[in-house]
Parts: structure tokens; sequence; C-alpha cells
């Protein structure tokens, strides 16, 4: 059997797998708020079949799907739902890139270089941000490249970087921090570090480039798999050793756990059962009697958002189980969807006022919670829903690992 027609094999296969339940369309946030968006089942596998056909659906259609997993998470068959979108968008169904405008592209090599930007952004970091802040260049980006004025675009500070040595510890792990980390806020970084050293782990960071995420949601594909290969090439002679690789960005983790498999690489057949999010490494740690748990009494209440690429993982919420373990710490669960933000999507213009009301209930919960006293902060693992939050409700929110570094009694 020949390699395209396994593919058409196997194309077939998922597609058949769709109930047509619809339960997708309904819990997709962006059809919710979208109306040029018929939902993840018309633009997924409904409209594959007519791709089989050579009829295309509008390119706006596969652009406004924000790739939140939302639609895989909820589906009864396991279809591959975002795949097949992402996987037209590939092959220039959405706008052969002859198609696409000077102002879309230059916008998509913005924001899917989020790795660029941010060796950009930390040279001098103040004066990245001061510029960023003023209107007057908002009004421009939005102009010229696209980026809506208001969406709220991250601050940088001093790059992450670490020159830990695995030496002969038999506890080794490999931290993968993501670009947010890196350039964004790299004291998250160095806490999830402090962290896992506290638990008797010698850390090592290679350097890896970007996850790939940000470089797919803007039709960047041969980038996002070339930084695929280089990174499962670093990976590769520490997963032949069995040494975990652990993210602290569920974006990242993701992307280690679905997508890289998808390359033909060293590595790639072993990357999916030895990545870990970082509060479900930790959680296995406490199953195994192997977790510290020195941690002093705390009387913090937070909300808590679970961010969609989590949710996407399958393995429920284990930071707040974990957060259960520090006496006197109360966990609240929002349970209230998107953000909103979903990676780099409500950063582009015509994207920001879906995104907005996307995160609408999230927004009007944390407000109430602040207001009725019920809590003060908002944990969640994700940097962006972090900055759409905060954007959104002007609520401090902070990475949950902060409560470990401080219940450990860390700097």
């Amino acid at each position: 059997m020949s390699g395209e027609l396994m593919e058409a094999v196997y194309r077939a296969e998922k597609l058949d797998a769709c109930l047509k339940c619809s339960a997708c369309t309904a819990e997709c946030p962006v059809a919710r708020v979208n109306t040029l968006f018929p939902g993840p089942k018309a633009a997924g596998p409904d409209a594959e079949r007519l791709r089989l056909e050579g009829i295309y659906f509008d390119p706006l259609v596969l652009a406004a799907c924000s790739n939140c997993k939302t639609c895989e998470i909820t589906c009864p068959s396991s279809v591959n739902i975002t795949d097949l979108i992402m996987e037209a968008r590939r092959k220039g169904f959405i706008s052969g890139t002859k198609k696409k405008s000077l102002r879309y592209r230059l916008r998509a090599l913005v924001l899917g270089r989020a790795e660029y930007l941010g060796m950009l952004g930390t040279v001098y970091a103040p004066v990245t941000n001061f510029v960023l802040k003023k209107k007057i260049v908002r009004v421009l980006m939005e102009k010229s490249l696209g980026i809506g004025r208001n969406a709220p675009l991250p601050e940088y500070h001093r790059k992450f970087a670490m020159k830990s040595k695995i030496g002969l510890n038999p506890k080794r792990v490999i931290y993968f921090p993501g670009c947010y980390s890196t350039y964004n806020d790299a004291l998250t970084a160095k806490a999830v570090v402090k962290v896992l050293e506290h638990n008797g782990f010698s850390v090592l960071t290679p350097r890896f480039r970007c996850c790939g995420v940000p470089l797919q949601s803007n039709d960047q594909f041969s980038q996002a798999e070339a930084n695929a290969l280089h990174n499962l090439r670093l990976f590769a002679p520490y997963l032949e050793q069995g040494i975990p690789v652990i993210a602290s960005c569920p974006s990242c983790t993701l992307s280690l756990k679905q997508e890289y498999p998808k390359y033909s690489s060293p590595g790639a057949k072993m990357i999916t059962a030895k990545t870990y999010d970082l509060f479900e490494f930790l959680w296995n740690l406490y199953l195994k009697g192997q977790l510290r748990q020195d941690f002093r009494p705390s009387a913090n209440i937070v909300g808590y958002h679970v961010p969609c690429h989590l949710k996407a993982q399958g393995i429920g919420t284990p930071v707040v189980r974990l957060l259960h373990l520090i006496s006197g710490f109360k966990v609240k669960d929002l349970d209230s969807g998107c953000c909103g933000l979903s990676g780099s999507y409500s950063f582009k213009e015509e994207n920001y006022a879906a995104g907005m009301q996307i995160g609408k209930p999230l927004f009007d919960k944390v407000k109430s919670g602040v207001q009725t006293s019920d809590f003060k902060e908002i944990i969640t693992e994700c940097g962006t829903c972090n900055i759409q939050i905060a954007h959104g409700t002007g609520v401090q929110v902070r990475h949950p690992i902060w409560y470990f570094l401080e219940g450990y009694g860390l700097s």
C-alpha cells in the first residue's frame, strides 16, 4: 500500500469516527461568539470530506479556529478535529501563500516567531516595554500588522538562562521552559528549577527552540517542523537514558506529547511517554511517596483557571490536588472555560473582540470572587492565560509554582 493510499485510509477512518453529535460545536468557544465560524464539526470532519473532493471552505472559516482543543476534549469518538483544520491550513487551503497580503505575512512572522521577538525584547527590556505601551505605537502596529491596539501584549524581562550540570545525580530531569518563561517570566522558570532541586533533582535545560505552537497557529508549518526536529535531537540522548522531560507551560507540554511523535526523528517515539506537565510530575512523586512535604502552613485562598491545553492532556488538575497538601491552603476552581486569548489568536485585530467575549464568563467570575473576598489572587499555569485574565479583570495572576516555592520557604 502506497504512502498516499495509507494516508487516505487513515483520514477516512478518522472522518468515519465522527458521530455527527455536534457536541464539539456546542462547546466551541469561538462558535459561540463568531457567526462566521460554523463550528469544529463543519470546519473539520464535514469540510474534510468536501476538501477530498476538491471543494474548499472560505479561508476565513479555517482562520477563525483558535486551536484551543476544546472540540477534541469534548468529542466522544476522540476525533482529532483541530488536526484536520490545521492540516487543511498547512496544505494551503486557507489561502495560498501567493494570495496572502504582505500585512498578513508580516503579522504571521511577528506573532509566530515568539522566540525571535523574545530575543529582541529582552536586549533592553525596560525600553521595549515602555515603547509597547505607547498608544501611537499600538495604533501603528494595528494599521501596519493587524495586531490589535487593545490586545494585552506581554512584558519582557531578563532572559531565563541556567548552566546547571546533571553530574552523577541519579535523579535527573530535563526542563523545557518555553518562550513565555524564557523571555517574559524568567523568575517563574527559576522558581520551577528551585522546587525541582528542593526535591532532589538535578535540572538541565539545553538550548531548545520554541515548541512550535505559535508557528503552527500562524501558518508557519515548515519552521514549526524544523524547531521540533531540532528539539528532538536535543531530547534524544536523554530520553534514551530514561530521563524525564518537564514543561511548565501547558501548550508546550501538549505539543511535546501530541505533535512531536508525528515527526521522523530520534526521540520522537519516546517523547510522549517521558514528557510531563510540571504538576503531573510532582503529583506522581507524591503518589510514590517521593515528594517533599515540608510545607509551611498557609492561609492563602486563590481562584484557579485551568488552561484549555491542560484539559487536552487528560490529566485532570494535579496542581489543585497538590496545593491541598499545604495546610490551610484553599483553591477554588473557577471552571469557566477558555480565557479567549488562545496563544496569539486574540492579539489579532479581527479576533480581539471575540476573545474578550469568550473570556467574559471567566472575567465575571474572577471579578465577583474578588469583590466578595472569595479569593484575592488567580493562579493558572499558562502564561498567555495569565496576561488575558489580568487584562480582562485587573486582578493579579500568578503561576502556581510560586506557592510551592513559598511553601518550601525558598527564596
